[in-house]
């Protein structure tokens, strides 16, 4: 994968079984990720994450385009039994825009390290006016925690798309922003 930003961090998810390609060609990394992609990483994260009773059923059939025997149809089934919101009308080909990766990372951090709420000072983001209100404090999270960056410019660019390896750089850097807190584990 030369060339590619965050390469390093790619093969080091691919090495814990958290992203599947095997080579450049398998893994895309230029490729936007669809949403059904998305969700099955964030799935992946929450493989150790304990379902509580209450959220244990089958969420999927509130997502109207999730059919059951889909492939991706069981990670829709864990992310959502694990409190996730996702809206019920998503498209699990189309791609999904870094705003709402974020959104979907930032609640999946919180899960599986059993944050805090927490205070911060919100970075001054160049094309916050472009950002859906409800994400943004996802956002200024994932941006204070190091998970994600700006550009050069001071843009999020919340509606591109997210590209594979984008997201597999963010879920890096969440990984290893858990590793720093000494919250206790959800139970």
């Amino acid at each position: 994968m030369a060339g590619v930003a965050g390469a390093d961090k790619i093969a080091a998810l691919q090495q814990q079984k958290l992203l599947k390609g095997e080579s450049e060609l398998a893994f895309r990394p230029q490729a936007n990720l669809t949403n059904a992609e998305g969700v099955q990483l964030l799935a992946n994260l929450l493989a150790n994450v304990p379902v509580t009773k209450a959220a244990e059923g089958s969420e999927t059939a509130a997502l109207t385009n999730v059919k059951a025997g889909a492939w991706f149809a069981p990670a829709f089934l864990t992310v959502t039994n694990h409190g996730i919101a996702l809206p019920a009308d998503i498209e699990p080909s189309q791609g999904m825009t870094r705003e709402a990766f974020t959104q979907y990372l930032i609640e999946t951090v919180e899960k599986k390290g059993n944050l805090p709420m927490i205070n911060l000072i919100p970075k001054d983001i160049a094309d916050e006016s472009k950002m859906t209100p409800g994400y943004q404090g996802a956002i200024q999270r994932a941006l204070a925690w190091g998970i994600a960056d700006l550009d050069s410019s001071g843009n999020f660019r919340p509606q591109d798309q997210v590209t594979r390896s984008e997201a597999a750089v963010m879920v890096y850097n969440a990984l290893e922003f858990l590793k720093t807190q000494d919250h206790p584990k959800a139970e």
